[in-house]
């Protein structure tokens, strides 16, 4: 039996899909390139104030409208503190309408009916992740003490500490767990130092943040995760 841990934003679900149509809703339409390109500065703009926002020391709404006027901004396209809260409570909406990848859904399918143990570890606040995971249907395949969140946990990925109380809660065989995460910087370093078997899900063909780590699998589309995982015979069922 392995165990394969997966990461959730981004990597179980496609996130773009909300944030392009709360951004159409509330600001303007705008080209696929273009969307793209706010959709990652919005992302890099979040991860970087990730933290203040946890901690209490910078307001989570605050660090909401700042990563999109953030992303706005570098993109000649400055919004209004009022424009940027429009968007994020069309965001919230659309966020309640997620579906996994269905690429995503046979694997989880065919990992649990071969015996495989499958657990999440995310960051962010646990209310926040837990509708996303309730949206998403995930108790289907995994158990609730499976699902982990860095809110719960007091420790945030790429912190070493949080790989490691996931391992500890969990029954492991001989190998270490894999993981399967989009993000270089929380997922692949965090996972790689922590003695984990890595894969890269990047599906938006970022840049390493780090060139001196290595995932053991790049790929850029869950229907590669069906075609890996079986060639290494998980699937045997």
């Amino acid at each position: 039996m392995a165990t394969i841990i997966f990461d959730v934003d981004d990597t179980l679900y496609d996130q773009l899909v909300p944030f392009k149509k709360a951004f159409h809703q509330t600001i303007r339409e705008v080209s696929k390139d273009k969307i793209h390109t706010l959709y990652r500065l919005n992302r890099e703009k979040s991860d970087a104030l990730f933290e203040k926002s946890e901690s209490g020391e910078l307001p989570k709404i605050e660090m909401q409208v700042m990563r999109i006027q953030y992303a706005c901004e570098q993109s000649k396209m400055a919004i209004s503190r009022e424009e940027a809260l429009a968007f994020q409570k069309a965001y919230e909406v659309e966020q309640q309408k997620l579906v996994l990848y269905p690429e995503i859904e046979e694997l989880l399918t065919r990992l649990t009916k071969n015996n495989h143990q499958v657990a999440l570890l995310t960051n962010g606040a646990a209310a926040h992740q837990q509708k996303k995971i309730d949206q998403l249907g995930l108790a289907k395949w995994i158990a609730q003490d499976h699902m982990f969140i860095s809110g719960q946990l007091g420790k945030m990925k790429p912190d070493i500490a949080a790989f490691e109380m996931v391992e500890s809660a969990l029954t492991l065989a001989d190998e270490k767990p894999i993981y399967i995460g989009d993000s270089f910087h929380n997922d692949i370093v965090g996972g790689k130092k922590a003695g984990w078997t890595v894969i890269w899900l990047n599906t938006r063909k970022n840049k390493p943040t780090n060139e001196s780590i290595e995932p053991d699998k790049i790929i850029e589309h869950p229907s590669e995760l069906l075609f890996l995982f079986g060639e290494q015979g998980y699937f045997k069922k």
